[in-house]
């Protein structure tokens, strides 16, 4: 009969080093997955840089907090 512990603790290092990698594996896919991703940038609001007009106006508009904004 096998014994469990006697196992484990013959490898450990073996199930500690597949253990991270299965971490470092899972951070790496829930960071870059699309779902994630598309719903973080789906809330940010990129800036206006011109717009297509038929008369002839100007307009002026000033960003003092550019960068500072926290996207929550």
């Amino acid at each position: 009969m096998l014994d469990i512990r006697r196992i484990i603790q013959k490898h450990r290092g073996l199930f500690s080093g597949l253990g991270l990698a299965l971490a470092v594996a899972l951070i790496f896919w829930t960071v870059n997955s699309p779902a994630i991703v598309g719903a973080a940038a789906s809330q940010r609001k990129l800036p206006i840089y011109s717009t297509q007009r038929d008369d002839k106006v100007v307009a002026l508009s000033f960003d003092a907090a550019w960068g500072n904004v926290r996207v929550r």
